[in-house]
C-alpha cells in the first residue's frame, strides 16, 4: 500500500476528528498510538495526538482491515509492520534496480 507523501504544510487534526474521518474509535486509535503502529504529531502546547496526511491514511488502513476484513488490534499491528517491511523491500529494490541501468 502507498502512503501519501508529506509536506509541511499538510494539515493536522485532533484525534477526534482523526477518529470521525477514519470511522474508528478514539481508544483504538490512542492504543495503536501507544503501541507505535501510528505515529502522532504533537504541535506547540497540544497534550493530545494530532494526524498529519501520512497518519490518517495509516488509520484508514487499519480501518480497513478492521471492519472489512474482521481483524483484530494486535493482528492489525502485525499486518502493519508487514506493510512496512513490503514498502521498504520494495523502495529497495527500485533503488538497485536504478543503480544497474
Amino acid at each position: 500500500m502507498t502512503t501519501p507523501s508529506e509536506s509541511p504544510d499538510d494539515d493536522v487534526v485532533d484525534l477526534e476528528t482523526a477518529a470521525r474521518l477514519c470511522g474508528l474509535p478514539t481508544e483504538m486509535i490512542l492504543e495503536f498510538s501507544r503501541t507505535q503502529v501510528i505515529s502522532v504529531v504533537r504541535g506547540g502546547d497540544r497534550e493530545s495526538p494530532a494526524f498529519d496526511s501520512v497518519g490518517l491514511h495509516r488509520l484508514r488502513q487499519i480501518e480497513t482491515l478492521h471492519h472489512e476484513w474482521s481483524m483484530a488490534p494486535h493482528s492489525i499491528g502485525f499486518v502493519m509492520d508487514l506493510f512496512d517491511r513490503l514498502e521498504a523491500a520494495e523502495r529497495e529494490l527500485r533503488a538497485l534496480r536504478e543503480r544497474l541501468r
